[in-house]
């Protein structure tokens, strides 16, 4: 059984953080005594119940495949680069040699048409078209000019997305041979 001095002055640490604790919250309470805390507790909860409601109702929509929900954010960014991809051609061509993905009448789309239907086909792969796109766009941004010079040159001399996307992967070594 403990000691009643013991428990005495426990008792009396306590009652001192309580006393603080409520001449702080008196502190704050006198500060913001223009506030509403009913109307804002009740607006809280409304919010927070509408932002759970949303949320599961979008959750029905999520892949279950977090790689899927990463490439729909990606894609786009990376599709709309100029200096990878100027030419809808290039979009086209991309998606068909990565992807296996045909845009038919490509010419006659806007960019963001082509993006549009690339992102909706990336929910319809399988895991191995998963791995090769992931691949592809990770090799694609993994050099910044090194990249987008190469990507320039071999476009000019007419290589397909598939050879250009071999030779960035084989790394600097091979650029270097290909070009003495």
């Amino acid at each position: 059984m403990p000691s009643k001095k013991k428990t005495q002055t426990s008792s009396n640490g306590d009652n001192r953080k309580l006393f603080m604790f409520l001449e702080e919250l008196s502190w704050l309470l006198s500060s913001y005594s223009d506030l509403n805390l009913k109307t804002a507790i009740k607006d809280l909860r409304n919010k927070l119940l509408h932002e759970l409601d949303a949320a599961a109702a979008i959750g029905s929509y999520a892949s279950p495949n977090p790689n899927k929900q990463f490439l729909v954010g990606v894609l786009p960014r990376v599709l709309n680069d100029e200096a990878l991809f100027p030419t809808n051609e290039d979009i086209s061509d991309f998606a068909l040699s990565v992807m296996r993905v045909r845009i038919p009448r490509f010419h006659k789309k806007s960019k963001y048409e082509l993006i549009g239907h690339i992102v909706c086909q990336t929910n319809d792969l399988d895991e191995k078209g998963l791995s090769k796109l992931v691949d592809a766009l990770a090799t694609l941004t993994g050099g910044d000019e090194r990249v987008k010079k190469l990507i320039r040159q071999r476009k000019d001399q007419n290589f397909g997305w598939n050879a250009i996307i071999q030779e960035l992967a084989a790394g600097p070594v091979n650029e270097q041979r290909n070009n003495n």
